[in-house]
């Protein structure tokens, strides 16, 4: 399946990363539309020749349904210039035999443990991707499999050899074709050891060693993957996948993603391209900078509760401590107001009604008018941020100064508990 890439003005990137610059304006005055730039100079998310990245992988990655189980490759397309396309050809429950072979892989094992498969007759999928029009020279080509492959029955069932055999020819085939190709080790599922997130899957080792003979880069998000479980402090939890900060992540299982989840893995994929220093880096859109919101009058950060993912999770105040709770993208819309983007959730703030103590929550992206805010500037990097839908301003509620008072709305009048110091992160 498809992930077509969107139409936008060339210069969407800039835009983003100069929203604060664009959209502070004073009280009084109107902001106007921001204009579309010149196209920019190559350099990194600078526009490119078009190419394709496509994806090879189950249902971790597989694109899915409009809610539960959501692959972390349907939500790879918006982390891209728009002269990228992703092909998401993942599919769910799949191990890369099965993948590559399909119903070729009979149910029984040969003398050496094996799955035979007979005719070795690739799935039309790879051979697709094989066409003369399937993967182009200078097409990316991501690979992610090694969960259902420790299956012990057939025809799921993979060893370690025959698995690292198959991802090599994969990576093979690719580069014969000027495809650049990238190994990734399985996303880990969630597994708590007390309040520690632990390791889950297999064929970590083999895809590391493979990636190193066939020089090829190799993501490890099975451990990248703990290391958010672990930010987001999602353990300990109690096992129940329908609610709380893991039920707003995964699935009821322990495996599977919500929306809000997979998007947060293919933000960790985009973050160890760039980190990792692989080209493919250079078409990610540039990422906007992010602040801290310190209310003027109690010196405390906005924070979203409980370092919740959950949409519906509210806005309070607390002890300023620079986690990605406390920290937020501003996000502008082009027309003189800007989305409030939670760095750890990847959710806006949007306001739940137009009256006065209508609470803040964090809410999947939608572009509603509610989820749009004015900036007020007061100078000296103090703002109030006032919602395009109701007209009230972002405010501690009684203008206390504890930790956990709640952020809502109320009528703008610019006191200090409606006064936010922005501090870059």
């Amino acid at each position: 399946m498809r992930t077509s890439s969107r139409n936008r003005c060339t210069a969407v990137v800039a835009a983003v990363i100069a929203a604060m610059a664009a959209v502070v304006v004073p009280a009084q005055a109107a902001p106007a539309p921001a204009p579309c730039a010149a196209p920019q100079a190559a350099g990194p998310g600078a526009a490119v020749a078009p190419f394709k990245v496509w994806l090879a992988g189950d249902s971790t990655m597989a694109n899915g349904g409009s809610s539960c189980p959501v692959g972390w490759g349907r939500e790879f397309d918006r982390l891209f210039n728009d002269d990228v396309t992703v092909v998401n050809n993942a599919v769910g429950g799949r191990s890369i035999q099965t993948w590559l072979y399909e119903s070729n892989v009979k149910s029984t094992k040969d003398s050496a443990g094996e799955c035979v498969v007979s005719p070795r007759t690739y799935a039309s999928r790879w051979a697709d991707m094989l066409s003369s029009n399937g993967m182009q020279a200078g097409d990316w080509l991501i690979v992610q499999f090694g969960i259902n492959d420790g299956d012990p029955n057939c025809p799921r069932h993979v060893g370690t050899a025959r698995y690292r055999e198959l991802l090599g020819t994969m990576g093979r085939e690719a580069k014969a074709r000027g495809v650049k190709p990238i190994y990734v080790t399985p996303v880990s599922a969630i597994r708590c050891s007390g309040s520690t997130a632990v390791a889950t899957r297999g064929f970590l080792n083999e895809t590391v060693a493979q990636a190193q003979a066939d020089q090829v880069p190799v993501i490890d998000l099975h451990q990248r993957s703990i290391a958010l479980y672990n930010t987001l402090r999602l353990c300990p939890n109690n096992g129940d996948y329908t609610q709380g900060a893991v039920g707003a992540f995964f699935c009821n299982d322990h495996t599977h993603f919500e929306a809000a989840g997979a998007a947060r893995i293919a933000e960790v994929v985009a973050a160890a391209l760039r980190e990792q220093g692989i080209g493919l880096a250079s078409s990610l859109r540039s990422t906007s900078a992010a602040y801290s919101l310190v209310a003027q009058h109690s010196g405390k950060a906005a924070d979203v509760n409980e370092a919740s993912v959950a949409a519906g999770a509210g806005l309070v105040q607390w002890t300023a401590n620079g986690r990605p709770n406390q920290q937020f993208e501003f996000i502008d819309t082009g027309d003189g107001h800007v989305r409030v983007k939670a760095r750890h959730s990847g959710l806006v703030l949007q306001v739940s009604g137009n009256g006065n103590g209508a609470d803040i929550t964090q809410q999947p992206d939608t572009g509603a008018t509610s989820q749009q805010w004015r900036v007020v500037d007061h100078g000296g990097d103090v703002i109030s941020l006032v919602n395009r839908q109701s007209g009230l301003a972002m405010d501690v509620w009684e203008k206390s100064t504890a930790d956990g008072a709640r952020i809502s709305q109320y009528t703008y009048s610019g006191s200090p508990n409606q006064r936010f110091t922005r501090v870059r992160g």
